[in-house]
């Protein structure tokens, strides 16, 4: 007995014999053989019974053993396996609905996901030159390593051109400006009226509905505007020929342009001829960089043939000031489908992604789906036992694996058909919220054909993903067990249905924790004491408005009594903060950069400032207007200074200042831009670069503040619309990328619990079905409902607390990893995982416990009965 537990015959002769022995013979040929077997192993040993097995099966190889070939109707077969398909469908009304719902909640979310990832991915890839199109960059270094800075000085694209002929085809610049845009008696504040170079529409493709692009920038006063712009200045009017006004210019419009795509960089409204700057001084300047500068190489020309000559380059034209100032540049060339996820670029516009976010979301659209096919698996592997029946009948009347295999598949596709029908009508539905909550608008990236064959090949996909492993399981059943009802695959699979639910509650629980960071993190930034008051602050923008006017203005609202302070600056906090090139004492030998603001003699007191060491500006000294400075505590740590040493010293700003200026004093850290980074060293200056004026208004009446500050702005001038916001409001756009990351998570996290514990619904139910003599005689015996409720969702239970102990350090390293894109943040407490972990519980508990109760409840007279 022990040999032949031991010894089993050569797998490949069983399988020699299953594919020619014919249905009806072969249980019997291999019954009788394998027992032959066992005799042989006693009587001649193991390596002499394995080579008898073989030649008995080779033997048995005669006519009336072999399987008879029959010729099927195809249309009949298939018309049979969809009768039967739809009658499993019906018959099965719960496990239907609950795959149904499963699948196709994860398919809605699937498709949504791709849109939002098809998206992200296609930026900037429309140009039809894009392989050849790059921008070139700056970068230096410091103490905190590489800097890269997306934007250069105007020669650049000129001496690129003439230097390199044959590498560099072409090069164009693009300048971002905003301002007043006047048309007749209408006038708008554009933000996004830009400057570019003739050639601009050569180099990109966006297209001209009317004009020609080859020549609508050539002239000095030529202007492009999109769709948008024409409806919003001109109606329905042709606007070719007729003239803005723009910064006291007058612009022709030579061409109409389609509105700029939503997957491009390059945004803007007006793309005005660079030629109006050509005679400027600051046209001619190696260090004014504000201008984008894009190549377009050569046919064939590898990248690496410019950028190896860059440092040649640089030094031609950049040398000697750079060893002058005590400066290291390089310039570097970025492909134009890299600039969208570049994360590390300094004094960025436009629009701009994170590519980690959108990895992670199309992960977790495949996740959500896995979780949805899992429901399907565990519904068709806990269910083994009851098609065991219809397996065996169908063996015995002739019916190959391979027909069972195509008919369980079938069923499997006819789900995932509907599951299909019924997410495309969720995706029409909620289209738009989904379009709200990303911000953005999508649109179906195919044509029909290929519409048709994407949901073909998704349900295919989806089918065979949910149904190959349960129909390879339920048709390997043998005819003669399966018929006797002895069939063991129901629980050879339990283990692996155990395995599938912890997977669906570990991916659940590491949303769970990962919305629940996301949200503390939040909730932290916008509580942190930040060293500066941001309530009842208002911001008017005055770009391009005359000092003069900005003076008008403010004076104005020094009379109001519901004016506290007013300041004007040219960045507020988590504003724009230019960064300079400094000479200070005791550091002659090297050139230090420091973010800077210029503002007025308010500044401190609007934004509540603390002085750690000296004082603030005063209009009591006329010789702080122009010869002092104030800097922060992390410029005199950055200098080796105590705050109380910064005082005195001179510092000269190399680009704007003729003589040094003296600090005054030392303001205590503040968070000047967002939590994402650390404080740098700051310079708070006296100047005249105002973009905005801060307003701190009396608590109290806020609507009436607003009008009386309208009444004052329309005081100082009637050509600029009046405009306006808050400065918490703005902190608070700092954080939106966050903020739209938390509602996605929750929203995917409740998704992807809903769709978990409908599967978890399913098994309780059948798990309840399948022990119903028990719990009836148990109940008979004196079990209480709560004994059989706690006998039913234990096991459940166990896989819920399995499921957090492997979800547990995974979400710890990814929210950790998230966290570190912050310089201030929260810490990742074990409170987080405890919530989550009861979260999950509460809800497992819930579901397991609504069915574990119906069948506690339930009669034991008529459940015995029916058994």
């Amino acid at each position: 007995m022990k040999q032949e537990e031991h010894h089993t015959p050569p797998g490949w002769a069983d399988r020699l014999l299953e594919s020619f022995c014919a249905a009806h013979l072969l249980e019997e040929v291999q019954g009788d053989l394998q027992e032959l077997y066992g005799k042989w192993v006693k009587k001649h040993g193991v390596r002499k019974a394995r080579w008898l097995y073989i030649m008995h099966a080779i033997k048995f190889f005669r006519p009336y053993a072999l399987k008879r070939i029959t010729v099927n109707n195809p249309t009949d077969m298939f018309k049979n396996y969809f009768i039967i398909a739809i009658r499993n469908l019906l018959s099965k009304k719960v496990y239907s609905i609950i795959n149904i719902a499963g699948l196709s909640i994860g398919i809605t979310c699937c498709i949504f996901i791709f849109l939002y990832v098809h998206h992200e991915l296609s930026y900037d890839n429309f140009h039809e030159q894009g392989d050849r199109i790059y921008r070139v960059i700056r970068a230096y270094q410091d103490k905190d390593g590489e800097h890269l800075v997306g934007i250069t000085s105007p020669p650049f694209a000129v001496a690129l051109v003439n230097d390199f002929p044959g590498i560099v085809a072409e090069a164009t610049r693009f300048y971002e400006d905003n301002g007043l845009v006047t048309y007749e008696e209408t006038s708008f504040v554009e933000k996004k009226f830009c400057f570019a170079d003739a050639n601009f529409f050569q180099v990109f493709s966006f297209p001209l509905i009317q004009g020609n692009p080859e020549t609508a920038l050539s002239g000095k006063h030529s202007v492009v505007i999109t769709q948008e712009m024409t409806k919003k200045y001109f109606g329905n009017e042709d606007p070719m020929g007729r003239v803005l006004e723009y910064d006291g210019n007058q612009f022709t419009v030579t061409g109409v342009l389609r509105d700029t795509p939503k997957n491009s960089t390059l945004t803007f409204d007006f793309i005005a001829s660079m030629r109006l700057f050509e005679d400027r001084d600051f046209f001619k300047n190696w260090w004014l960089n504000a201008f984008q500068t894009y190549v377009l190489l050569g046919e064939k020309v590898k990248p690496e043939t410019l950028q190896t000559q860059f440092p040649n380059f640089i030094e031609k034209y950049m040398g000697n000031d750079l060893r002058e100032k005590g400066l290291q540049l390089q310039a570097k060339l970025q492909p134009i489908s890299a600039i969208y996820f570049q994360s590390n670029m300094e004094f960025e516009s436009g629009r701009r992604g994170n590519q980690q976010f959108v990895y992670i979301f199309a992960l977790i659209a495949l996740f959500i789906l896995v979780i949805a096919c899992i429901n399907f698996m565990n519904m068709a592997t806990a269910q083994s036992a009851k098609r065991s029946l219809e397996v065996g009948v169908r063996k015995t009347l002739g019916a190959m694996r391979s027909n069972l295999v195509f008919q369980f598949i079938t069923e499997s596709l006819g789900l995932a058909f509907i599951s299909t029908i019924v997410a495309i009508v969720l995706i029409i539905i909620l289209q738009l919220y989904f379009n709200q909550l990303v911000e953005t608008t999508f649109t179906w990236p195919f044509g029909i054909v290929k519409t048709v064959a994407f949901f073909l090949i998704f349900v295919i996909a989806v089918g065979l993903l949910a149904g190959s492993y349960p129909a390879l399981v339920l048709s390997a059943f043998r005819p003669i067990a399966a018929l006797k009802g002895k069939s063991r695959s129901g629980r050879q699979t339990v283990g692996l249905r155990q395995g599938l639910v912890v997977f669906q509650f570990f991916i659940s629980i590491v949303l769970i924790i990962a919305t629940l960071v996301i949200t503390r993190q939040i909730e932290f930034v916008s509580n942190k004491k930040l060293g500066y008051d941001k309530d009842h602050i208002m911001l008017v923008p005055v770009n391009n408005l005359d000092m003069d006017k900005v003076e008008l203005f403010k004076d104005e609202l020094r009379q109001n009594v519901q004016i506290q302070h007013v300041s004007s600056m040219s960045g507020e906090p988590g504003g724009f903060h230019d960064s300079y090139s400094f000479e200070i004492e005791g550091h002659q030998d090297e050139a230090i950069d420091l973010r800077t603001v210029f503002t007025d003699h308010d500044y401190v007191k609007i934004l509540g400032l603390k002085i750690v060491a000296g004082r603030n500006f005063s209009r009591n000294f006329s010789t702080d207007e122009k010869e002092t400075i104030i800097i922060n505590e992390a410029a005199t740590r950055f200098l080796g200074w105590q705050p109380e040493e910064a005082i005195g010293k001179e510092i000269q700003n190399k680009f704007l200042d003729s003589i040094p200026k003296r600090v005054i004093g030392v303001v205590a850290d503040y968070n000047y831009a967002s939590l994402h980074s650390t404080i740098d060293p700051l310079a708070i200056a006296i100047g005249n670069d105002h973009r905005v004026v801060a307003i701190k208004l009396a608590p109290g009446n806020t609507k009436e503040a607003v009008a009386m500050v309208e009444d004052a702005w329309q005081k100082a001038t009637e050509q600029y619309p009046f405009a306006y916001n808050f400065l918490d409001q703005e902190y608070d756009n700092l954080y939106k990328a966050e903020q739209k990351q938390r509602i996605l998570f929750r929203l995917f996290a409740i998704l992807a619990i809903f769709i978990a514990c409908l599967g978890l619904f399913g098994l309780v139910t059948f798990t309840a079905e399948q022990r119903t003599k028990e719990i009836g005689i148990r109940k008979v015996l004196g079990a209480s409902v709560l004994e059989l409720v706690h006998l039913i969702s234990k096991d459940f239970t166990r896989l819920v607390f399995l499921a957090l102990l492997v979800a547990t350090p995974v979400a710890y390293w990814a929210m950790n990893r998230w966290l570190n894109n912050f310089a201030y943040h929260i810490d990742v407490g074990i409170g987080v995982f405890v919530v989550a972990g009861l979260i999950a519980l509460a809800i497992a508990w819930f579901t397991v416990s609504f069915q574990s109760i119906k069948a506690a409840i339930a009669n034991p007279v008529d459940s015995l009965r029916n058994e």
